[in-house]
């Protein structure tokens, strides 16, 4: 049976998500110490800079991961920022015991992952860690890494043929909620809106040709829909439960709900619609309005 593995923005949704269907959740924390010590523009993981919104004070971590494991699912830690400085690594190092029993790490800095197992936890290498092709994850298979998440704009037939390739690495793939358009392992701005991130730059930004008049009132309006359907139907609403049944037949480990600063109503949504094709004896999936539009798809196949 594939995992559903799911964000988690605020203890009091544990129950119920675990009742829709979750079996693995993931998480980051904030940590004052690391504010005073490295600032707030590095940070501890990719979305530090929404705060509360997507992390829970590191003093919260070992209850809620106590609270998950009476569940009988499973916790991971977001650490998986770019890179980290000796010092950086010399306070995750001295935080871990604080996280309680929480199963594994999510990382993509590779200089990290023979600290992480010292403690006895799951390395899972993160999207930020562009693992692309067999090449890059036998580099990481020869480090002992636990688990690997394919990129979202890696095809379903290349998944396929990097799976059958390792069948000793667990493999989690993205299947619902906040496409992204660019490449994670590849974007190295600070990733919050406020701050000027580079996708929010290239969504929020005027467009020169278009305000300079050098374009026609067709142009604009095409770019301008186009834009507004891509935002409302990938980034918001990404879906892959049309690829669920050829995952399973694949053997991918665990199926990734996006999301931590999302609401749990949205999340549970998605769990309940994923658990129903999971469990399902036919090929058949719920169709949605943007199924429609094409837009949507995280493996469209056309």
């Amino acid at each position: 049976m594939m995992n559903i593995m799911v964000p988690l923005s605020s203890k009091e949704d544990i129950d119920k998500l675990c009742c829709a269907g979750a079996d693995e959740f993931y998480f980051g924390f904030r940590d004052e110490r690391w504010d005073k010590r490295f600032g707030v523009f590095e940070e501890v993981n990719r979305m530090s800079s929404f705060g509360s919104k997507a992390n829970f004070h590191i003093s919260e971590i070992s209850d809620i991961a106590k609270r998950i494991k009476e569940n009988g699912k499973c916790v991971y830690i977001t650490l998986n920022s770019q890179m980290y400085s000796a010092k950086q690594k010399d306070y995750i190092k001295s935080i871990i015991p604080e996280l309680g029993t929480v199963d594994g790490i999510i990382l993509s800095d590779p200089t990290l992952i023979e600290m992480i197992k010292e403690f006895g936890l799951s390395v899972t290498m993160s999207t930020m860690a562009g693992c692309y092709n067999s090449k890059i994850i036998n580099f990481y298979k020869k480090l002992s890494v636990n688990r690997v998440i394919i990129p979202r704009d890696v095809s379903i037939d290349n998944i396929e043929k990097i799976i059958s390739a390792f069948p000793d690495i667990e493999f989690e793939v993205f299947i619902m909620r906040n496409g992204c358009k660019f490449s994670d392992s590849q974007c190295m701005s600070f990733h919050a809106r406020k701050y000027g991130s580079m996708c929010a730059c290239i969504d929020y930004s005027p467009c020169e040709i278009c305000f300079s008049g050098n374009c026609s009132e067709k142009f604009r309006r095409e770019t301008y829909s186009n834009n507004k359907l891509f935002t409302k139907a990938f980034h918001k609403e990404a879906c892959g439960l049309c690829s669920v049944k050829r995952f399973q037949r694949m053997g991918i480990k665990s199926l990734k709900i996006v999301g931590r600063a999302d609401s749990a109503k949205s999340v549970e949504k998605n769990i309940i619609a994923l658990k129903q094709v999971i469990l399902s004896d036919t090929q058949d999936v719920p169709f949605y309005e943007n199924c429609l539009y094409g837009m949507n798809c995280y493996y469209n196949t056309y």
